[in-house]
This record gives C-alpha cells, sequence and structure tokens, in this order.
C-alpha cells in the first residue's frame, strides 16, 4: 500500500507550480503540444499504412492478405508491454530523446518491409509495437509538466486527435503515394519522413527535456509498478477498467464495422465513408469535449460517453439490409462522439489522482491497458461473431462492457465523493 500512502496527500491533483516563468511555460507548452502530436500522426500513421496496403505488400511477402491481422495484433501486444517500461525510459533519456528513438524505431520497422521477407514482415510488426506502446504515456508526461491542471482535458484531448488525424492521412496519402512510387516507394517514404522528423524536433530537446521541474528525477521505479499504481489507487483503477472496456470497443468499431457494413450490402466505397463520418466527428470533438470536462469534471463526461458507447453497440445489433444510408451515418456519428473522443479525457482523469511524481506510472498504466483492450477486443468480436455466425452476440457484449465502464466511473466518483 505504500503507491496509495504517498499518494493519500496530493493526488487530487499535479503540481502546477513550475519552476520557470509563464512566458517561457507558455513557449515550451506549444512546442511540447507541436513535438507530440506531430510524433504521434507518424506513428499512428505508420502502423495503419501496412493494413491499406496489404492488397499489394501480402502478395509481395508471400502471406494471404488477412494476415495483416496478425500484423495488427502483434503491434498492439508490444505496445501493451512496452507501455509499461515508459516511466524507467523516460526518466533516463528524457521524453523528447525517446520521441527520437521511437521514430528511428518506426523507420527501421518500415524498412524491414522492405525486402517483402516473412519473417522481417513479423519483425516489423514486432519493433513498431514496441515504438508504439510508449508513445502515449511520454508524450501524457510532457503534456503534465506544462499544462495547467484547468486546461488538462482539453490539452490531451487536442494531442489525441493526432489518432484519427493520422487514420485519416494513411487511408488518403498511403494509396496515392503506391500508385505514384510503387508500395516499397510509399513504405521507404513514409520511414525518411520519420527520420526527418527526429532530426527536426532535436533543437527543442534540450528546453523541453531539462526544463521542466525536478521533482520526479531519481526517483526508483519498477516495471511493474504502473500495475502496482492501478490496483492500489481506486480513483485510477476505475478509469482504467473503463478505459480497457472503451478500448475494446473503439477497436472494434475501427476493425469490424465495415465489413459488417459489407456483409448487409453496402459497397467497400460507402462503407469506408460511414467510418470516415466517425472519424471526421471523432476530430472535431474531441476539444470541445475536453473543454467541457474541464470545467464540470472529466468522470461525468466519460461516464456520458460510456452511456452513448453502450447505446451504439446496442443499436448495432439491429443492423440489416433495411437501413438506410442516413440511419447508418448516424450511427457512425454516435460511435465518433464517444469512442473516439474519450482517452484524452480519460489520461487526464488518471493522472490527476497521483502527485507529480507518479504522472509517468498513471499514464503507462491506463495506456497500457488500453492497448489490451484494443487488443482484446477485435479478437473477441470475430471469435463470438464466427461461433454465432452473427455479430449480434458481439455488438451486444460489446455494449455491455461499456455500460460497465460507464457504471464504473459513475461508482468512483461517487466512493471518492467528487
Amino acid at each position: 500500500m505504500l503507491i496509495a500512502r504517498r499518494c493519500s496527500a496530493t493526488c487530487e491533483t499535479v503540481d502546477d507550480s513550475l519552476p520557470i516563468d509563464a512566458s517561457r511555460q507558455k513557449t515550451l507548452l506549444n512546442r511540447v503540444v507541436a513535438s507530440t502530436v506531430a510524433v504521434q500522426v507518424a506513428i499512428v500513421m505508420s502502423s495503419l499504412t501496412v493494413p491499406v496496403l496489404a492488397s499489394a505488400i501480402a502478395p509481395a511477402v508471400g502471406v494471404p492478405a488477412y494476415w495483416v491481422g496478425y500484423y495488427s495484433g502483434l503491434i498492439y501486444g508490444f505496445a501493451a508491454l512496452s507501455s509499461f517500461a515508459t516511466p524507467r525510459l523516460f526518466r533516463r533519456w528524457g521524453g523528447i530523446r525517446m520521441h527520437q528513438g521511437m521514430l528511428v524505431m518506426v523507420a527501421a520497422a518500415l524498412f524491414a518491409l522492405l525486402p517483402a521477407w516473412p519473417a522481417a514482415f513479423a519483425a516489423s510488426a514486432i519493433v513498431l509495437g514496441m515504438a508504439y506502446g510508449p508513445m502515449n504515456p511520454a508524450s501524457t508526461v510532457l503534456l503534465a509538466r506544462y499544462t495547467p491542471s484547468h486546461l488538462r482535458s482539453r490539452v490531451f484531448s487536442f494531442k489525441q486527435t493526432a489518432v484519427p488525424i493520422a487514420g485519416t492521412l494513411a487511408g488518403l496519402v498511403a494509396p496515392l503515394a503506391a500508385a505514384t512510387l510503387g508500395w516499397r516507394g510509399a513504405i521507404a517514404a513514409l520511414g525518411v519522413l520519420c527520420l526527418a522528423l527526429s532530426a527536426l524536433i532535436q533543437p527543442w530537446r534540450a528546453q523541453i527535456d531539462h526544463g521542466g521541474p525536478s521533482h520526479d528525477r531519481g526517483l526508483s521505479t519498477k516495471f511493474w509498478l504502473p500495475v502496482r499504481l492501478i490496483v492500489e489507487n481506486p480513483g485510477i483503477r476505475s478509469v482504467t477498467v473503463a478505459g480497457f472496456a472503451f478500448g475494446s470497443l473503439q477497436f472494434s468499431f475501427v476493425s469490424v464495422f465495415p465489413t459488417v457494413l459489407a456483409h448487409v450490402g453496402w459497397s467497400t466505397a460507402a462503407a469506408g465513408r460511414a467510418m470516415s463520418v466517425a472519424l471526421v466527428v471523432g476530430v472535431v470533438l474531441r476539444v470541445p469535449w475536453g473543454t467541457l470536462a474541464d470545467k464540470i469534471g472529466s468522470r461525468p463526461i466519460l461516464a456520458s460517453m460510456g452511456a452513448m458507447m453502450s447505446l451504439a453497440a446496442f443499436a448495432a445489433c439491429f443492423l440489416g439490409a433495411g437501413w438506410s444510408a442516413l440511419d447508418v451515418t448516424l450511427l457512425a456519428a454516435v460511435f465518433g462522439v464517444s469512442a473516439f473522443c474519450w482517452s484524452g479525457i480519460g489520461i487526464a482523469e488518471a493522472v490527476r489522482h497521483v502527485p507529480p511524481e507518479l504522472v509517468p506510472e498513471a499514464s503507462a498504466g491506463i495506456i497500457g491497458v488500453t492497448f489490451f483492450g484494443a487488443l482484446a477486443g477485435p479478437t473477441l468480436f470475430s471469435t463470438i461473431a464466427a461461433i454465432a455466425g452473427t455479430a449480434v452476440p458481439a455488438f451486444a457484449i460489446l455494449g455491455a462492457l461499456a455500460a460497465l465502464g460507464t457504471v464504473l466511473l459513475l461508482f468512483g466518483s461517487r466512493q471518492r465523493g467528487d
């Protein structure tokens, strides 16, 4: 119970009394936001480019196209594990140096695809996943250092817009680049872009990595400490379990919604447009949601999102050929306004419950568990749908998971007296 005792007096907020003047803090915050968003776009886009170009890459590698699912599974599996190593790596190397290292690893993972060897295909996913995992926790720690507590949900939500932006770019740019340069040329160009971005943020490293508060320097940490923090801190535990549920639904929707629409008679292009509605809504509404959470509290907003996710999943149980384009668009929009907007607010809520020196552990914990949800959700959905011969029970179980997350958030809020 050591962590719980350390947090008992100070876990309500992270210290904002940074040893830097307001003007410099604002400058550093702008640079942190710019660098973390750019790096996150590059890494997420890299992770999605192989699935987008699977029809061209898989024949060259000599594997079935559906193996792209295993590629994504390896990414999220190793991302879940590597995220827990973030606190130790952050304290040793600093946030910007970590972002540079992640970009170099992603470039190496992309270049490993060029020979089109099956073993290299698997190795690429593993290396990319190891770089993907620390991305969110490291950026969260940097943002927590320079963002006033009353703006955290807004700033964290803005940072998380990188995910749908990267997905949109991967879907639009990667096919065009492959048509012009071939799939190898497109992959290589993205790898070079990652290396260039790593060099571009180097001038900011000294100020950002060494200009923040020093209260977390030299703190000894263990790989399992984020898990211990989740277990011992009720405020983090409830939002982290909810994060697993919400992540399961979010990534299941991304993985299966177009396929479900295809089964009820939609064309590939029309299903893609329906998916894009959710992505666009997620980009547009993340920051307004975050602003509202800063004003009235994170838990009520997260619970509202969980309720909308649950209702959308239960509504999807009735999805069929009789649904109009407007019906499907509205359903996708509800998924977008909830499942694609919660993560920044959830991370801000988790770090609110710890003192400054444990922000790396809190962010690594909730993000790592969310990655496990990203790995488990689509697998669970596909397995249940295959056994039942229909997606109805799969959507129902995801809806129940989201409802459970909502109840936990509300119960945790009352328990803590928030």
